[in-house]
């Protein structure tokens, strides 16, 4: 596939769609998932389902070039959209060297590698004021909970940002099923609440949990939600997720805002 014929791409995640408005390819989106507008606006284009839920009857009738997709997955969907002969790029970030890729293989495949390179400067230059921000503070312990049943911890990217914010995120090995014993044993000092999906997670529930009286956070009432789409979704808007952590981790140096 020649880049100059990839003009009808399609985008099933939130990050994929911020990534190519900020490289200035909004054009070439003739659909977007139903969460996308909640980072960039996505105009009159058609909504779907993201990649958890997505299936080719309402994406081949688009003829799409290229399908993006990100995590998370589920199979059965992925295979769906291959045997309805769609071109699939999926992308799986882990860290954010991970995103800084994918933003230049995104730009490089639409004509807008030097865009790609300025985002990724950007983020990278948001990343350090930050990290200037908040040097010589006390690093407080920082459990960021991305779903709650089971209690999962945030991905690796996050955890990345909870230290460019000036926390240690807890418990070690980010992104995954976490057991009440683990935050217990780390006890951390805020609890951050990013459920995928959820506007208004209810903060008591948290609290709630069997023996997390015991950790600091909630007995100290620092268990505070974070709008989720600033840090679930792996693109340019991660500055932004870093930026309100920091006030919630340092509220002395970044107002409520994050700014």
């Amino acid at each position: 596939m020649s880049r100059s014929t990839l003009q009808r791409i399609v985008s099933l995640e939130p990050s994929v769609t911020a990534i190519l408005f900020a490289l200035g390819q909004q054009a070439r989106l003739v659909a977007v998932s139903k969460w996308c507008d909640h980072l960039v606006n996505v105009g009159d284009r058609p909504r779907l389902p993201s990649t958890w839920s997505a299936w080719p009857e309402e994406i081949a009738p688009l003829s799409p070039d290229l399908v993006i997709t990100s995590v998370p997955y589920r199979t059965k969907n992925i295979v769906g959209l291959l045997r309805a002969g769609l071109d699939v790029l999926c992308l799986c970030p882990q860290r954010l060297e991970d995103v800084y890729a994918h933003i230049t293989w995104l730009g490089r495949l639409t004509d807008a590698a030097d865009e790609a390179e300025r985002v990724i400067t950007q983020m990278q230059a948001d990343f350090e004021a930050i990290r200037q921000r908040v040097a010589g503070l006390h690093r407080p312990r920082v459990y960021v909970e991305m779903w709650p049943k089971p209690p999962m911890s945030s991905p690796t990217w996050v955890a990345e940002l909870v230290e460019i914010a000036g926390g240690q995120f807890v418990p070690e090995q980010p992104g995954r099923a976490v057991a009440d014993d683990e935050v217990i044993a780390a006890d951390p000092e805020f609890i951050v609440v990013a459920w995928a999906g959820v506007a208004h997670p209810p903060l008591d529930r948290v609290a709630r949990r069997p023996g997390w009286d015991q950790v600091s956070a909630v007995r100290e009432a620092r268990v505070v939600a974070v709008d989720e789409i600033w840090l679930n979704a792996p693109g340019p808007n991660l500055a932004r997720g870093a930026r309100l952590l920091a006030a919630v981790i340092h509220p002395e140096v970044f107002t409520a805002d994050g700014e």
